[in-house]
């Protein structure tokens, strides 16, 4: 039989904790739970996979938002990786069908990334369900 831990007195009587830190362990339980949520969509979890990836889907979208237009050559210098790896970063987003690409007419050299339907979709729920999920921290 497993013996269960037990803190010491002394720490049971440090147990009252305030008002600050309970809604610090309140946003912390939040944050992972909600961690741990977007690690159940694929496409959540393929731009988790690197802070790069993040920045990359987070920039996209809010040049989306802002219905500003970005380059591919933008969007390598906004991920802050060589070259190579970045365009890699941006080239499997294309074939995993999360950006969609559109050439630009005056420049054939310069390409837009847009994000697709499904990202689009995928990432206002996120960041609706973030919202609510934060919301009622007090």
């Amino acid at each position: 039989m497993k013996r269960q831990f037990r803190y010491p007195k002394h720490f049971e009587e440090q147990k009252k904790l305030s008002k600050s830190t309970k809604k610090r362990i309140q946003m912390a339980e939040v944050s992972l739970g909600d961690f741990t949520g977007r690690l159940k969509n694929d496409l959540l979890n393929w731009f988790s996979l690197t802070p790069q990836h993040w920045i990359m889907l987070h920039a996209v979208m809010l040049a989306y938002f802002k219905n500003q237009s970005i380059t591919k050559n933008q969007l390598l210098k906004v991920i802050e990786k060589s070259y190579l790896t970045s365009n890699v970063y941006v080239d499997t987003a294309i074939k995993k069908g999360y950006f969609r690409i559109i050439r630009n007419i005056k420049d054939k050299r310069s390409i837009f990334i847009l994000p697709s339907v499904i990202t689009i979709k995928t990432f206002e729920e996120f960041i609706d369900r973030r919202d609510q999920l934060y919301k009622g921290i007090k």
